[in-house]
């Protein structure tokens, strides 16, 4: 609290300490997959190069053989 131009040490300590509650309104509109290395096991790309199964079938079409072709 403010009294005639001085803070409460306090009040001071707890707003410099603030941190605001959980708001829904900054929750991200997506839910990330987790990340696993199960499908494409024994492949190049993800044995080697260490691509998850969700970056080889996004970028490859689910086909680790492709991985060959990248500049």
């Amino acid at each position: 609290m403010i009294k005639e131009g001085k803070i409460n040490s306090e009040d001071f300590e707890a707003k410099r300490h603030y941190e605001p509650e959980y708001d829904d309104y900054y929750e991200p509109d997506y839910y990330e997959e987790e990340q696993t290395y199960e499908r494409y096991n024994g492949s190049y790309a993800q044995d080697v190069e260490g691509w998850s199964d969700q970056d080889i079938d996004d970028v490859f079409d689910g086909d680790p053989d492709a991985y060959w072709n990248i500049d």
